[in-house]
């Protein structure tokens, strides 16, 4: 994986810029040092993911962790019970409307289902298209987090 930070980075400041063009004020901060240091330690950790295709390339990366972070105690409060938490989720701009996210969503909830836990997640309030996502991917809206200009909406599934 350590060989793959790069690629990492690049899908994921381009999903930045991408959703910039949008008016999607998500992962802007993901130009600057202090989140490249902190991707590369979820590296480091083994809870940084990445997806290949049949010809090895890859075309989605995500993080996944069984531990909450400092951000998720932030946007969930501090829990004591069986979760993932999902962050930094994204899928390379060339494989976009292929059902990537939607079948690493099901491969996520199949593989890691565990009976009375969750699955987490927060996204930006803002962007209609990745909420709709998550809704039609099984995951329950739990509220918001954040004021207006800054809101993110939280989704869990429970098993």
């Amino acid at each position: 994986m350590k060989d793959d930070a790069k690629e990492v980075f690049q899908i994921l400041r381009n999903a930045a810029s991408w959703l910039n063009e949008k008016n999607i004020n998500q992962w802007e901060h993901l130009h600057n040092d202090v989140e490249i240091n902190e991707i590369m330690e979820d590296i480091v950790e083994d809870i940084a993911y990445i997806v290949e295709n049949k010809n090895t390339d890859i075309v989605a990366v995500f993080n996944f962790s069984p531990n909450q972070n400092p951000w998720d105690i932030e946007m969930w409060g501090k829990r004591e019970d069986k979760a993932f938490y999902l962050h930094r989720f994204a899928v390379h701009q060339e494989h976009h409307h292929k059902q990537i996210g939607k079948r690493t969503l099901e491969w996520m909830i199949n593989s890691y289902q565990v009976n009375n836990s969750y699955i987490r997640l927060d996204c930006i309030g803002n962007n209609p298209v990745l909420n709709k996502f998550y809704q039609r991917a099984g995951f329950q809206f739990m509220g918001h987090v954040g004021e207006a200009g800054d809101q993110f909406s939280l989704y869990e599934k429970a098993f």
